[in-house]
């Protein structure tokens, strides 16, 4: 039987990384988990409750650089000997690549969830160059990624083009009684109508776009209310969109630092927004088929995953790169347009379906497999 190990870094909650878990020993394979920088996580504590074996290490060097948290991994790996490294995130390629490198373990894979960089740094570009090299196999989540590790001269049969996969019955069938209680937290005065973001507080997500957007629709809907989740106010860009929001009174939008149930909390909305600057950005994009597979009607930018299944006024309305405007007008044809919405909304969902649980789960244990 063969011997799995993951190695994960700087993770709090993760349903992906939850589902593979089970998913995988279903399977039959033995699969056990480094996390790095996560100790008190969700997902520690769920590895924990469902009896995977489980290691921590801290790596707390900016870039990881160091040697100590590899030597650590290496006294690991012979200790458990896996047949298969499978690494997911910054940290934990570098030390899981090299520490596995060392060792010679068969198969060193790690999972590129990262797009095309807005802007990259030579130290950036090495690092990459590095990890491209120490990896037996690398998994492309989508064409736009599996493109990008060609053009930095990465071999195609290196390359193994894997979807994400997601629970979409769990997503289409929200808790009734946790969908009440989140709108009590989040939307307590019934603000209506609601549009929603779920974005990184980073310039490529084009967040500022939509508080454009959202300051002209309040002028129409003043009792609307703009929820934005997953801020940091400590994001390098986090200044300018905050100085945007200063425009707007403070009780028409809210900051969520961080909401664990994504089953659920996209049903608190009525028109989900997500827009990043341009179609390499996003590497796969998970907020794309979350969005629809809860059956909230989106305004989108195409990139990433979006490049292949979106369709304007088929599955969502798709509008043009740094455009609050457009922003603001599909807003507006979301809230008013009933039959565009149910359209969009019933397509939206069975557009997704390719990108269920089962179907990810057997390709990963395909390329498991292939030694």
């Amino acid at each position: 039987m063969k011997e799995i190990l993951y190695i994960i870094s700087d993770i709090d909650r993760s349903v992906f990384f939850e589902h593979t878990a089970i998913g995988i020993r279903e399977k039959g394979f033995n699969i056990s988990f480094v996390l790095i920088n996560s100790k008190n996580s969700h997902l520690s504590k769920f590895l924990v409750a469902n009896n995977f074996n489980l290691y921590h290490i801290e790596a707390n060097e900016k870039l990881v650089f160091s040697w100590k948290p590899i030597i650590t991994l290496i006294k690991l790996l012979r200790k458990l000997k896996p047949n298969i490294v499978h690494c997911h995130l910054a940290k934990a390629n570098w030390i899981g690549l090299w520490a596995s490198h060392i060792l010679n373990i068969e198969k060193r894979i790690f999972t590129r969830h990262s797009g095309w960089p807005f802007k990259q740094s030579k130290k950036e570009i090495l690092v990459d160059k590095i990890q491209n090299y120490l990896a037996t196999d690398i998994v492309a989540i989508s064409e736009n990624t599996k493109q990008l590790l060609v053009n930095q001269g990465v071999a195609t049969s290196k390359i193994h083009l894997i979807y994400h996969g997601f629970d979409l019955e769990r997503m289409a069938e929200p808790d009734v009684e946790v969908v009440r209680s989140l709108k009590n937290k989040y939307n307590h005065s019934s603000k209506y109508p609601v549009i929603g973001i779920i974005a990184r507080w980073e310039e490529p997500k084009g967040i500022q776009y939509t508080i454009k957007a959202f300051k002209m629709f309040l002028k129409e809907y003043p009792n609307a209310l703009l929820l934005l989740f997953n801020v940091n106010d400590n994001m390098a860009y986090s200044k300018e969109l905050n100085n945007l929001l200063a425009d707007i009174p403070d009780y028409s939008y809210k900051k969520i630092f961080f909401e664990s149930n994504i089953y659920d909390l996209y049903n608190l909305f009525d028109v989900y927004v997500h827009v990043p600057l341009n179609e390499k950005y996003e590497a796969f994009g998970q907020t794309y088929v979350e969005a629809l597979a809860a059956g909230i009607p989106s305004v989108f930018t195409l990139s990433g995953i979006a490049n292949e299944f979106i369709v304007n006024e088929l599955n969502a309305l798709v509008v043009n790169y740094h455009s609050g405007d457009d922003i603001y007008k599909a807003i507006g044809r979301l809230v008013n347009e009933e039959v565009l919405r149910e359209k969009i909304v019933m397509n939206g969902k069975n557009d997704v379906k390719r990108f269920n649980l089962n179907t990810f789960i057997n390709n990963i244990i395909s390329l498991y497999n292939l030694i």
